[in-house]
């Protein structure tokens, strides 16, 4: 009867089990208003604009445990201060949280692009160092507060990613639930920003009138939809009062810094109260200038140098085109092309000549278009007597000669978010006082360099410029000619002609070049989810959301990393997954001997679930493994949860054997124990406690059972070897193979280890089920002679002589 109520009560902690989780969920929301109720403070001048109360930050995997934070930035604001505080919630009683270290990488525009795992990005991506800087804090999650100023930042959206500092997955400890701490790191940020409201409203273009004792001072104004340079005439009035310099800044969007500028000179008001700079501004956005008084000069430039650009004229000669968006209707995925009716391909052909620069310009929209990646492709159009002498193989040690019909010229494309920069010839872009490396250097005397290809991840929201410029062969072409410069040829180390070979050292002969050109660009700009919409075969492309972001990431498998699933740095070699596979699978074949032993002590319920433990064990760890060397019968979930199962019913099955109870009521608590087991499997299978409750209640009934039959009849039931031999041999086996299980084990030893458990857990049987089931006097690990009417079961038959053959 105490039985029973014990397996009743059993039953109903499991029923509360879903109830329990629900208060913890409670428990847990009491815990974090508790936390934040006096996190904030506002401080003088400053004005919060968002914040985050508890945000759940998990160790960096994949972007796919990163959590998002979003900050709306107005325009105007000289600082921004962030403020974070991490703090580590014990969601049990079990152990201390130790704090982690948390890192969070803020960027504007879009969401940061980092490789936090060490992995290289593919080739073909957009160096990080051309794109907006990516500000990086890291901070422990031990409840104190951190901040992170931005000075005069960029107007628009701000997006933060937050993780747990990246660990190898190889070296980390495989941790049971319900064994060991229970710890959530959470996330508290807020945004608090500082406007400057005195900021005189001006128009560009004509110009500004400013009283020297109003220095210092700020104007704004607003630029036309047009990519011409400003030439912004000052006059300051009192200039002879001045006793100091003026410092001239510009910027666009945001007010300028001593980093961030369009613009930064000084002039002597007293040699000239009358100024004219020049500067390319942001198409139709707001531009801040600012005023300043200046005493050292020797670090900046004389704002006289701004007077004229030497490349006024050739900006005057751009011009802009704007491309059209051909969408697809699914996540990131549209393509931009100049205006076609042709619904098969947006791809643009631009017609380009010497002596002009053409713009096309096009639109990333922010929340839909910043979460997959930016592919652009650009191509020469050359004629097909170069594709053919270009491509065409070594004959007698010489190749196809080019005709001077050909024209040699290079192509070099700029990049740029907001603005359109200037094409050199060196290969660079200028913007203003900016050089940087062009984008795209196409050059039509190398085969290599004729088409070229980038791809960048999480583009930045705002308007793109695509400016490209044609440069003649006179400046390019390094190549060897004949025939009185008539005949171009490729690096070859002899030239076959009329039978004849002629060396290619012919000296110091050029080819004449041109001084105008002209070709076609092939343009190609698109947008995918992943990596062209997929992860390099060897992952799976997927999307993460965030409160409304949506970004897509690759899932990579079978031991590849990076942001396409193309790297195999640190992928286990083949045959040490074939070793690994081995090993968990053919260490359950020890199983083979528990069921032997407990069909010839007549365990056959018993026996049956030993078979059904080696056969899930079997094929779900062949299953679980790399792809390389997975095989799978079923699906994964269906094996392991028949893993797990019949792992927890062997327990089960084990303890009441080792019982002192009637067959009846033996069979009725075996099917009991089915159902309860069944449900913890299906309500977590990885908890501690699925695997503690079975167990304790079987050995409270084992240990119940035995007290009321020793109490019955004062003697022990098993015989004495039982007691002193196999089964405390059988339950040091247990006990090792359950702290392999529960504390050894991590992913670099999980093969070995987790091995070594299969077969602890397999030897433990053949010692713990008691052989009292036959007759008194046979050997434990023998059959019944008289159980097996085979010839060769006569072996086990000693008083019989065996037969000869």
């Amino acid at each position: 009867m105490r039985v029973c109520c014990f397996i009743l009560l059993y039953v109903c902690s499991v029923a509360s089990a879903g109830d329990k989780e629900a208060e913890e969920d409670g428990n847990r929301k009491r815990i974090i208003e508790q936390l934040i109720r006096t996190r904030t403070v506002l401080l003088d001048d400053y004005h919060l604009v968002t914040r985050q109360i508890a945000t759940d930050v998990y160790m960096f995997r994949s972007y796919r445990t990163v959590s998002v934070i979003f900050y709306p930035v107005m325009r105007g604001v000289t600082d921004a201060r962030f403020t974070f505080q991490s703090e580590e919630l014990h969601l049990n009683n079990i152990g201390s949280c130790s704090p982690q270290e948390v890192i969070v990488n803020i960027k504007h525009g879009a969401y940061p692009a980092v490789n936090p795992d060490g992995y290289d990005f593919p080739k073909g991506f957009v160096d990080p160092a051309t794109r907006v800087s990516i500000h990086t804090l890291e901070l422990l999650s031990d409840g104190l507060n951190r901040t992170y100023s931005i000075k005069n930042p960029r107007p628009g959206n701000w997006y933060a990613l937050a993780y747990i500092k990246w660990e190898d997955p190889r070296t980390q400890k495989v941790e049971q639930q319900g064994l060991v701490a229970d710890c959530q790191t959470i996330l508290y940020t807020d945004l608090q920003v500082k406007r400057e409201n005195n900021i005189e409203l001006i128009d560009c273009y004509n110009g500004i009138t400013l009283d020297y004792s109003q220095i210092p001072a700020l104007f704004k104004c607003m630029s036309i939809d047009s990519t011409d340079p400003i030439a912004l005439n000052i006059t300051i009035l009192k200039a002879g009062s001045a006793t100091t310099e003026i410092a001239f800044k510009v910027q666009a969007l945001s007010l300028p810094t001593e980093e961030n500028y369009l613009v930064s000179c000084a002039f002597d008001p007293t040699a000239d109260n009358f100024q004219t700079v020049t500067f390319y501004p942001h198409p139709s956005a707001w531009h801040y200038i600012q005023f300043d008084h200046f005493n050292d000069t020797s670090k900046i430039a004389d704002c006289e140098s701004y007077y004229l650009q030497t490349d006024v004229e050739e900006v005057n000669n751009n011009t802009v085109f704007d491309l059209m968006r051909d969408d697809k209707g699914r996540f990131f995925t549209f393509d931009y092309g100049l205006p076609t009716t042709d619904l098969q391909d947006a791809t643009s052909l631009i017609n380009i000549t010497s002596g002009e620069i053409k713009s096309v310009r096009f639109k990333v929209n922010q929340f839909l278009d910043i979460g997959g990646s930016l592919a652009i492709e650009a191509s020469l159009l050359m004629s097909i007597k170069y594709y053919m002498g270009f491509k065409r193989e070594l004959q007698k040690g010489s190749l196809l000669a080019f005709t001077e019909d050909n024209q040699y010229f290079k192509a070099v494309i700029c990049l740029d978010i907001g603005h359109a920069s200037i094409p050199l010839d060196t290969g660079h872009c200028k913007y203003n006082d900016q050089v940087k490396p062009a984008l795209f250097v196409l050059n039509s005397t190398d085969s290599d360099t004729i088409h070229d290809k980038t791809i960048i991840p999480f583009p930045d929201s705002g308007t793109w410029y695509l400016t490209l410029k044609l440069f003649c062969d006179k400046t390019v072409c390094p190549c060897r000619t004949f025939d009185n410069g008539t005949k171009y040829y490729v690096e070859s180390d002899s030239i076959d002609k009329d039978g004849e070979v002629y060396s290619t050292d012919l000296g110091n002969n050029t080819r004449q070049g041109t001084s105008e050109c002209n070709s076609t660009v092939v343009l190609s700009v698109s947008s995918t989810s992943c990596v062209g919409g997929r992860c390099s075969n060897h992952g799976n492309c997927l999307l993460n959301t965030f409160g409304g972001l949506v970004m897509s990431y690759c899932s990579c498998s079978a031991g590849y990393g990076s942001w396409d699933c193309s790297d195999d740095s640190r992928m286990d070699s083949r045959l040490y997954m074939l070793v690994s596979i081995l090993l968990l699978t053919l260490s359950n074949l020890l199983f083979i001997f528990s069921i032997y032993v407990a069909l010839i002590r007549l365990y056959y319920t018993e026996a049956m679930m030993y078979a059904f433990t080696m056969v899930f064990s079997t094929f779900y760890h062949a299953c679980d493994a790399p792809a390389q060397v997975a095989y799978c019968m079923v699906r994964g979930n269906i094996l392991q949860f028949g893993d797990f199962y019949c792992g927890l019913m062997s327990f089960w099955v084990t303890l009441l054997a080792m019982s002192i109870v009637g067959d009846k009521f033996r069979s009725s608590i075996q099917l009991i124990g089915a159902i309860v087991i069944a449900l913890l499997t299906t309500w977590n299978m990885h908890s501690f406690v699925a695997f503690l409750l079975p167990v304790a209640v079987g050995v409270g009934v084992l240990l119940l059972s035995w007290y009321l039959d020793y109490r019955r009849t004062r003697i022990m039931r098993y015989p004495r070897s039982y007691y002193t031999i196999y089964m405390p041999l059988g339950l040091i086996l247990v006990s090792v193979g359950l702290i392999c299980y529960a504390f050894l084990q991590t992913e670099q030893n999980y093969k070995i280890v987790h091995s070594i458990w299969h077969m602890i857990i397999a030897l433990s049987v053949v010692f713990l089920l008691p052989d009292v089931r036959r007759s008194e006097g046979l050997n434990p690990f023998v059959p019944n002679p008289n159980s097996c009417k085979l010839p060769f079961c006569r072996v086990f038959n000693r008083s019989q002589p065996i037969a000869a053959d």
